[in-house]
């Protein structure tokens, strides 16, 4: 798979999971950033001065922020990195391509202290491209690819009404049929 349609699948996932979050979970995420990582999270979003300092607000400036700018799939990352970082260092070697197994190992810990949220946010990141998180999502109800289905509705036709449109359609395609005949035979004279 190309890189470009791994990016596309990652944002609507990304953006998904955010839809699925609400405004003090956001904000608690974003909260939990610290120094550069926070820093450059609030310039990925264009979070104002002071941001921070109201976590009320937070959340939805956030989710604004991620909206206004399409930065779904980096704000996701960004808010993980903490949970990535921790995984990282408890699968050592094993953190460049884990089995499910191993995942299963540290993700207790890693949701008792980063939260639940936070791992799914992780589990996005990698569910194109490690293994052992493509079984998680696929396997893990917890990890799974939330999304929003898209509302569809029956349509229901009123059978005399489209009757009555066919024979209309039918009544025009004569008369066009009729004039151009009529017109064919006056250039002929």
């Amino acid at each position: 798979m190309n890189d470009d349609k791994d990016r596309f699948l990652l944002d609507r996932r990304y953006t998904n999971a955010f839809e699925n979050l609400d405004d003090a979970t956001i904000a608690n995420l974003a909260s939990a950033l610290e120094g550069d990582l926070r820093d450059g999270f609030a310039r990925l979003i264009g979070l104002p001065e002071g941001a921070f300092d109201d976590l009320g607000q937070l959340g939805a400036l956030v989710r604004d922020g991620i909206s206004k700018r399409r930065a779904a799939h980096d704000a996701g990352v960004i808010l993980a990195e903490p949970c990535t970082q921790w995984c990282i260092e408890k699968l050592g070697d094993a953190s460049e391509d884990p089995t499910l197994e191993q995942l299963h190992e540290v993700l207790p810990e890693a949701i008792e202290k980063f939260g639940l949220d936070c791992a799914r946010l992780m589990a996005i990141q990698y569910s194109r491209s490690l293994k052992g998180f493509r079984q998680l999502v696929a396997t893990d109800e917890r990890f799974a690819v939330a999304g929003t289905a898209p509302s569809v509705g029956v349509l229901e036709k009123d059978e005399a009404a489209q009757a009555a449109k066919r024979e209309a359609r039918k009544a025009r395609k004569a008369a066009e049929q009729a004039a151009k005949a009529k017109q064919q035979a006056n250039k002929r004279r």
